[in-house]
């Protein structure tokens, strides 16, 4: 096990590294560039990531827990059968259209239906 604590490592390049089970703590990853990565099993907590790009990502079966996605775009993303509860949807739209519009509209088909 190698260990780093305070150091200054700037502008680094780390290739074909096995980094499995490690651990990072305090660390500035501003302007971070990984690509061809596995990240399974992994947890970010704490992370700002504030005008990242997330590009050809599977997120499979992942969880996504009190995340601020607030005037964030998805484009090009499957959404099958992805849940989402205790969501802040105002101002979301999915292809263009509001969804609270889209609620509203089958709430009201559910209501004339009885």
């Amino acid at each position: 096990m190698v260990q780093f604590r305070d150091q200054m490592i700037a502008q680094s390049e780390f290739d074909d590294v096995d980094l499995e089970s490690s651990r990072f703590s305090n660390v500035n990853l501003d302007k971070l560039s990984i690509s061809n990565a596995s990240a399974c099993d992994a947890t970010f907590r704490d992370v700002a990531m504030s005008g990242a790009t997330l590009q050809h990502v599977d997120l499979k079966r992942a969880a996504v827990i009190d995340v601020d996605f607030s005037h964030s775009r998805f484009s090009g993303v499957n959404l099958r059968h992805v849940e989402i509860t205790d969501a802040e949807i105002v101002g979301l739209r999915i292809n263009g259209h509001l969804l609270s519009d889209l609620i509203a509209l089958v709430d009201a088909a559910h209501a004339q239906a009885k």
